[in-house]
């Protein structure tokens, strides 16, 4: 806790990230940080909905948490899945397509959060004007750049489709394989 004559900074929301935040600062008499504070405020409840349900269908439920990196989750559950039925080791062929798809999965997450979230601020600069400074602001300045980022986060998307059968929320991979 801060004591004394401290002053408050509130920043909400926070943009640029995927989801929903804020960020509290507290400067002590001096105007120096003394606390920094990150607070996501998202609630999704899947511990809940998910409990109760068959093992099996954890790889496919769990990967509805976040749109952007859906293969992430389902692989993690994959995995979790594989331990609770005793696979020790993937086949080389499903270790493999695992791989590949996670390798979509970071491909196109990465176009999208240099292209979408962080090119504005670095192309048009901090101080630009928000209306500007934003994806849209980069098809009307650089369309060529704008149409490279959609077609390297769709290749990546492509990847996840041919190793997990849909673009997003796939079922590629299942207990003990793919």
């Amino acid at each position: 806790m801060v004591a004394g004559n401290t002053k408050r900074i509130v920043i909400e929301p926070v943009t640029r990230v995927e989801g929903h935040g804020k960020v509290t600062i507290l400067l002590d008499e001096d105007n120096r940080v003394a606390q920094a504070r990150m607070h996501i405020v998202e609630f999704r409840g899947f511990e809940r909905f998910i409990r109760g349900r068959p093992y099996w269908e954890m790889p496919v439920a769990v990967q509805r948490l976040c749109g952007i990196c859906p293969v992430s989750h389902h692989l993690c559950a994959a995995k979790a899945v594989d331990r609770i039925v005793g696979v020790d080791r993937l086949t080389p062929t499903a270790e493999k397509m695992r791989r590949l798809m996670h390798y979509g999965q970071i491909f196109q997450s990465h176009a999208l959060h240099f292209f979408h979230l962080s090119a504005p601020d670095l192309l048009f600069g901090f101080d630009a004007d928000p209306a500007e400074r934003n994806v849209v602001g980069i098809i009307r300045k650089n369309k060529p750049l704008a149409v490279q980022a959609v077609k390297m986060r769709q290749f990546g998307q492509e990847v996840i489709k041919a190793t997990a059968g849909k673009k997003i929320h796939g079922t590629g991979a299942i207990p003990g394989g793919i």
